[in-house]
């Protein structure tokens, strides 16, 4: 996949920052933001694979730009920016060309300065009022109603830096995914917090999710912030807390020695795989007894959350893997991460971070989520009985 550091990116920069003429110039800038295109769509499409570039000219107005688009083997990429399918000009409306230019700056400012600089066919009043809209799709996020039944949450935390006032501050993004009973997936809150992650930020969370209508959830999964299940669960009584397997591997290793380390992760594959919660607890009770003996005081506290462990047992086997883990959420946080690291490794305002994320959430929303999930939509009929067996008919 390509990356800002490979050849053929710098080259086309270069050419850019030399071209002779308007046209050369865009010309590149476009093959430059259909190459990270691509890249987004590989990363988001595993089993599809560059294949190489076609000529293309695209027509805009009286402009005419050469381009070389980046193709995919199963031929179903295709660049925002382009016109439909079999034309050659450019619609009226610039918006795609607008997001692919505020995801690829570093800043808003930067992306208005590429715009004047390269002539481009879309005014700073039209910007701007892109920039409106998309800040306006990130607080309705943050307020919109919500269903009151849902599956699962995923719940993380991304720290990063913003510019506050001339100054970079720690800040904390607060993400919560949810699942449908019908397989749904939707980012529920994004919300940006001046200073490091904290229990408070997370009531504040679970506070916004009960005022816009969350009631009845089956299961919650979390990374073991310090007392974050026990609010969750004194806010969403009944629901299964499940603690992400991954991270507890990642602390064995630090408090465990090698070798009863590599016993550990053998009984908890085992885990993973048993045929039911009682087998788990089983198996899990003998995998604390080999701890015990290396670590007995870190073993208390393993003890104490082991039904936390183990909640996705109560599950369908095709469930599991989503469960036990806050991948999810966390695909999520790695794509802040790469808007972090295209903005200079901070994000230099506010506002810019609010449209950054409106335009991640609307690529998941109306991409590779636009699906539901298989397996939920498969086992729909259990999770609706599991659902009323614990909370009712409402």
């Amino acid at each position: 996949m390509e990356t800002l550091n490979t050849p053929i990116i710098r080259d086309l920069l270069q050419k850019a920052l030399t071209a002779k003429s308007h046209e050369e110039m865009v010309s590149y800038l476009l093959n430059l933001l259909a190459l990270v295109e691509r890249n987004i769509y590989l990363q988001n499409t595993p089993h599809d694979k560059g294949n190489g570039f076609r000529n293309r000219k695209l027509h805009a107005g009286s402009q005419t730009y050469d381009l070389l688009i980046p193709r995919t083997r199963t031929g179903l990429f295709r660049p925002s920016f382009l016109p439909e399918k079999w034309k050659r000009c450019v619609p009226s409306d610039f918006t795609n060309l607008a997001y692919s230019l505020i995801l690829s700056s570093k800043s808003i400012e930067a992306a208005k300065r590429a715009i004047r600089e390269l002539e481009l066919p879309v005014s700073e009043e039209y910007f701007e009022r892109i920039l409106q809209e998309l800040q306006r799709e990130f607080k309705a996020l943050n307020n919109s109603p919500l269903s009151p039944d849902w599956f699962s949450l995923s719940l993380d935390a991304k720290h990063t830096s913003v510019t506050v006032d001339g100054v970079i501050k720690p800040h904390t993004i607060y993400t919560v995914v949810g699942t449908t009973l019908e397989g749904e997936r939707k980012v529920l809150v994004s919300m940006i917090k001046e200073g490091n992650e904290n229990l408070q930020g997370w009531k504040e969370v679970l506070k916004n999710l009960l005022s816009r209508g969350v009631r009845r959830v089956l299961v919650v999964t979390n990374d073991d912030y310090p007392g974050l299940s026990g609010v969750v669960e004194s806010y969403f009584p009944g629901t299964d807390i499940q603690l992400c397997i991954v991270h507890f591997l990642r602390n064995l290793k630090r408090h465990l020695s090698p070798e009863v380390f590599r016993r550990v992760k053998e009984f908890l594959d085992s885990i993973r795989s048993a045929v039911s919660y009682a087998h788990g607890l089983t198996l899990f009770e003998e995998m604390l007894g080999i701890m015990r003996k290396d670590n007995p005081s870190y073993v208390q506290d393993v003890e104490r959350k082991k039904v936390y462990y183990l909640s996705f047992l109560k599950y369908p086997k095709e469930l599991r893997k989503s469960l036990y883990s806050t991948n999810l959420v966390e695909s999520v946080n790695r794509k802040i991460e790469d808007a972090e690291q295209m903005s200079g490794g901070y994000f230099h305002s506010i506002r810019n971070l609010e449209v950054r994320l409106s335009l991640i959430f609307r690529e998941l929303h109306f991409g590779r989520w636009n699906r539901r999930i298989p397996v939920v939509v498969k086992v729909k009929h259990f999770l609706y009985v599991l659902f009323e067996e614990r909370f009712g008919n409402g």
